[in-house]
C-alpha cells in the first residue's frame, strides 16, 4: 500500500502550529486582557440601598466608570448576615464583570458557621484589594467620669460586671471588647443590641454605660458633647478625629478592621485583577474621591492585592482562634 507524502507531512505541521498556539496563548490571552472591560459591570453589594457601606459602593462604581469608561452598576443583595451578596460573587462566572464590594464576614464565611452558614468560602473568592475601613468606636456618655480607655479599665478592673453594648458576638466591637476584656482579666458583659440606632438610645439613657457604634452614627452627637470618644478600632488614627487614639496604640490587638473590599469570584484572570487593582489605587488617591469618603465618616485604606491577601489570612486565623476560645464554634 503506497503511502501519501503530502499526509505524512500535513500531521507534522499540524503539530507545530497547535504547538506554537499554545505557546502563544497566554500572549493572546494577555491580549484579551487588555481590552477589559468593554460592556458593563455589575458591583455586588451585601447590604440593602442606603446604608454607609451602600453609598461608599456607588462613589466607588462612579469613580470606577470615568476610569474604565463602562457603566458599572450597584446591584443590592442583602440578606443570610452578607453571605447572599458574597455567593452572588463567588457563584458568578469569572469574567470580570460581576465583582463584589464585599465586607470581613461576607469573605471568610467559613469562620462564622457558628452563626449562620453558606454556601461558599473564602476559596471561593479572588481578593483584588482594600478599598476602606469603617471608623468604629468606642464611647460613654459626655457626664461618664473616665477620660480615656485606660481610665475606664482600671474602673472596670474594681467594679467588676460593668455592661457595654455591641451589635452581635460577631462583630468586631464585641471581638475587640472581650479581648481587652481578657488580656486585662476584666468582668466586662456585653449587652446585644439589633444596630447602633438601638444601642445609642441605649447608652443615652443609662442602660449601658459603654458603647460601640460606628463613627457615623455619633458624629452630631460628638459635635454636640453628648458623648466621649475614647478610642477608634482601628490600626492607625482617622483623619476626622485625629485626636483620638486606636486600641492598637494603647497597647491591644485588633483582630481584623471594619473593611469594605474588592473581590471577584475564583478563577477571575490576572488581568483583570490587575487591571481592577490599578484603578482602585488610582481612584484612592483622587481628591474628589476622598473627600466625598470621608464625607460618609469612612477611611481611604487601599491595599494593594498582595499584602490584601496575607491579611485575609490573618483575619481568618484571628476570627477562628477568637470563636474557638470563645466555643462559638459549630460542632
Amino acid at each position: 500500500m503506497r503511502t501519501n507524502r503530502s499526509t505524512i507531512l500535513i500531521k507534522p505541521c499540524f503539530l507545530l502550529v497547535g504547538l506554537l498556539l499554545i505557546a502563544y496563548r497566554p500572549n493572546m490571552l494577555h491580549a484579551a486582557g487588555s481590552e477589559y472591560p468593554n460592556r458593563p459591570i455589575s458591583l455586588i453589594v451585601p447590604f440593602a440601598a442606603g446604608g454607609v457601606t451602600d453609598l461608599n459602593a456607588r462613589i466607588f462604581a462612579d469613580a470606577m466608570e470615568k476610569h474604565l469608561k463602562q457603566p458599572v452598576v450597584v446591584v443590592n443583595k442583602p440578606g443570610g448576615a452578607m453571605t447572599v451578596g458574597g455567593y452572588a460573587v463567588a457563584s458568578a462566572k469569572p469574567d470580570g464583570y460581576t465583582l463584589g464590594f464585599l465586607v470581613g464576614s461576607s469573605v471568610v464565611p467559613e469562620a462564622f458557621t457558628y452563626f449562620y452558614s453558606a454556601d461558599y468560602s473564602s476559596n471561593d473568592l479572588r481578593p483584588i484589594c482594600r478599598v476602606c475601613t469603617l471608623v468604629l468606636t468606642i464611647i460613654v456618655r459626655a457626664d461618664a467620669p473616665w477620660n480615656s480607655l485606660k481610665e475606664l479599665i482600671e474602673f472596670v478592673r474594681k467594679n467588676p460586671g460593668l455592661k457595654f453594648a455591641h451589635n452581635g458576638q460577631s462583630v468586631v466591637q464585641y471581638i475587640v471588647m472581650t479581648s481587652i476584656a481578657k488580656e486585662e482579666k476584666l468582668n466586662i458583659v456585653g449587652v446585644p443590641y439589633k444596630g447602633d440606632s438601638d444601642q445609642i438610645p441605649a447608652l443615652l439613657g443609662g442602660h449601658v454605660p459603654i458603647g460601640t457604634p460606628g463613627f457615623a452614627s455619633i458624629l452630631s452627637l460628638v459635635s454636640a458633647n453628648k458623648v466621649k470618644v475614647l478610642a477608634v478600632l482601628n490600626e492607625k488614627r482617622v483623619d476626622f478625629a485625629p485626636d483620638v487614639p486606636t486600641v492598637v496604640e494603647l497597647g491591644y490587638k485588633l483582630p481584623f478592621e471594619a473593611f469594605t473590599g474588592l473581590f471577584g469570584p475564583k478563577g477571575t484572570p490576572d488581568g483583570v485583577v490587575k487591571k481592577m487593582n490599578e484603578v482602585a489605587r488610582k481612584i484612592s488617591e483622587d481628591e474628589d474621591y476622598q473627600k466625598k469618603i470621608k464625607e460618609l465618616i469612612v477611611q481611604v485604606t487601599y491595599e494593594d492585592t498582595a499584602p490584601f491577601e496575607k491579611s485575609l489570612v490573618r483575619l481568618k486565623a484571628n476570627l477562628q482562634t477568637f470563636f474557638k476560645e470563645e466555643g462559638l464554634v459549630k460542632k
